[in-house]
């Protein structure tokens, strides 16, 4: 195989190149639990937050009656006001426990009203004090970048159980990707999994293209960036205009099954 890089009708640098080598079936990732409905009646549900799932498991000190994804579900999709917020997320910064950091930023996201009291407890959990003159108020953006850099923060045991019921109450398609127990490579973390912000296909894409010779492509200008494949003698170039829309192709070089992320 033979990846060129250019910028004319040929090879473009930064990509990530993905080989199938074979044609194995996926097995199929459990099923994740069932959402829970909402406890509190008369509660308002904010509409762009998902329905995060239940689970069993118990944390200790202050929060010893109430689970973490309990609190977090609760503060996700049960909170009316910000008053109500706020007395969960008290319980949650007496609690003084480092594992709800993850699941604070991932409710920051969606319930973006309570931002700046989700972003005091995040400091009061981990003293990083991210607030400032220049950053009054640290976004979900902000707190993701700074999570990033301290991977020595564990989350609760069930963090798992939390993430794959929010990508799957966005999409129940995502259950194929975010599921309970799911495998991550040894180098990422299930909490660096976040939405891109559509849903499953949501941007389709260039699957088994059309080829044309290069004296074809006349819409092409002489140093257009293109990302080029050669495999087995079989050279392609793939336009990265045509990539800016699709953000990945399927296609088949050189009798090799090639996937290309952009």
């Amino acid at each position: 195989m033979k990846i060129f890089i250019s910028t004319p009708l040929f090879w473009l640098a930064g990509i990530a190149l993905l080989l199938a080598g074979c044609n194995a079936a996926t097995p199929e990732p459990p099923a994740p639990a069932t959402p829970t409905s909402s406890e509190t009646a008369g509660t308002a549900t904010p509409t762009e937050a998902p329905t995060p799932a239940e689970s069993g498991a118990a944390t200790t000190g202050a929060t010893a009656q109430a689970n973490p994804i309990d609190l977090l579900r609760r503060l996700l999709f049960e909170t009316n006001s910000r008053e109500a917020g706020q007395r969960l997320l008290a319980q949650i910064e007496n609690s003084a426990d480092t594992r709800y950091v993850a699941g604070l930023i991932d409710t920051m996201r969606y319930q973006r009203g309570l931002s700046p009291d989700i972003s005091n407890t995040l400091n009061a959990l981990t003293g990083a004090n991210l607030s400032s003159d220049d950053l009054p108020f640290p976004d979900w953006h902000d707190w993701v970048e700074w999570a990033g850099q301290h991977t020595e923060i564990e989350s609760f045991e069930d963090y798992d159980l939390w993430k794959s019921s929010i990508f799957s109450q966005i999409d129940p398609n995502f259950q194929r990707f975010v599921y309970p127990g799911m495998a991550v490579a040894p180098d990422s973390r299930v909490e660096e999994i976040v939405w891109g912000g559509v849903r499953v296909d949501g941007i389709p894409a260039l699957d088994n293209p059309t080829m044309i010779s290069p004296q074809e492509a006349t819409y092409l200008e002489p140093q257009e960036r293109v990302f080029g494949v050669s495999i087995n003698g079989d050279t392609r170039a793939y336009p990265a205009r045509f990539l800016d829309w699709h953000e990945m192709f399927n296609d088949v070089v050189g009798d090799e099954p090639v996937s290309l992320a952009y």
